[in-house]
């Protein structure tokens, strides 16, 4: 008894800081995920990749007025975005010209290394909300209000999760991307790719799509111009990783249909995730990319039921081609940015 004793209090910090994390990270999008199919709150998958990627960034829980700035900076920016959708409805060249004027901004404040999380929780809304509001208007007052709820519950579950488990998070934490050489024209070439992708949508009516254009808005914002080719390949094997998994649950889930089922098989494939995600680099950030496109397409799946459960596949194909649309202009033009700004 006296050694067993001994050895529980020998436990190694770093190791148990590591399983701090993964039934943190399990417990807080399994939880957000399971409440928000019981209550029917759609889409339900927004909230447990919220609170994922806040637990992911994290070492430590977020302070009150974090939290708060977080819940206010989301509903500014979806209200912002749906309001310009309803003023501009009748005039959409003055509503694209607006939004990618805004779009211009953000990328420029990226580009300085400013406001990194407010300004890319901004550029998710402009790019999701309108596509959401001119294709499926019957939902377009409810969208922002989702997303708004999202972050209220991705705050709140990180909350319930530090306190449960508190260790802070031995995850490397990711490196700062320099200020850019060319602001301006990094902001240019940001809007140049994500506005078309986001009309090519518009007009095709993809509103089930709008996974493929957050992800697309997050690999620009990041301006991975030196591995763009690396990174966009890596999430598009992250998404048909994620697809693979979501399609097993979802047939998993139906041999015995129940909330418990459900909390039991995302509760697992949110720990078979945190493992990979907090060895942190890029490893784990590819890791949390599979995981997040798990949790879309199997919510998808949930909600249009066994007969569309193949949602993944089409998924697979929508990432491949925005995605190659994305690293292949980043790749063609932000190297023409580097050589104007040594010829100035």
């Amino acid at each position: 008894m006296a050694e067993a004793l001994a050895a529980k209090r020998n436990i190694d910090p770093a190791e148990a800081a590591r399983v701090h994390f993964v039934l943190r990270f399990a417990f807080g999008t399994t939880t957000s995920f399971v409440l928000c199919e019981y209550m029917d709150w759609q889409p339900s998958a927004i909230p447990p990749v919220l609170t994922g990627v806040l637990l992911a960034s994290l070492p430590v829980s977020p302070p009150p007025k974090v939290g708060i700035v977080l819940v206010l900076v989301m509903g500014l920016s979806a209200y912002l975005a749906f309001f310009l959708t309803l003023w501009f409805r009748e005039a959409p060249q003055v509503l694209f010209l607006a939004i990618g004027v805004i779009m211009f901004l953000a990328f420029a404040g990226l580009a300085q290394g400013k406001g990194q999380l407010p300004l890319t929780l901004l550029l998710i809304c402009l790019a999701v909300v309108p596509l959401l509001a001119l294709t499926a208007s019957q939902f377009s007052g409810f969208f922002p209000q989702a997303l708004v709820r999202s972050m209220l519950l991705a705050i709140i579950f990180t909350w319930i999760s530090f306190a449960i488990w508190p260790r802070a998070s031995p995850k490397p934490p990711d490196p700062q991307a320099p200020p850019a050489d060319s602001p301006v024209l990094v902001a240019l070439i940001g809007t140049a790719i994500v506005l078309p992708i986001m009309l090519t949508y518009l007009m095709l009516g993809l509103v089930d799509a709008v996974p493929v254009l957050l992800t697309t808005v997050l690999l620009v914002a990041k301006m991975e111009e030196e591995r763009g080719a690396a990174a966009g390949w890596s999430k598009l094997t992250g998404n048909f990783i994620g697809g693979f998994v979501a399609v097993a649950g979802f047939y998993l889930l139906g041999i015995a249909p129940s909330l418990a089922t459900l909390a039991l098989i995302t509760f697992i494939i949110g720990s078979a995730f945190a493992l990979e995600i907090v060895k942190g680099g890029v490893r784990g950030g590819n890791a949390l990319i599979a995981y997040n496109a798990t949790l879309v397409i199997f919510g998808l799946a949930l909600l249009k039921g066994e007969s569309n459960s193949g949602t993944w596949g089409a998924r697979v194909v929508q990432f491949g081609i925005a995605l190659t649309f994305a690293v292949g202009m980043m790749r063609l033009l932000m190297p023409l940015a580097k050589r104007r700004h040594r010829a100035s």
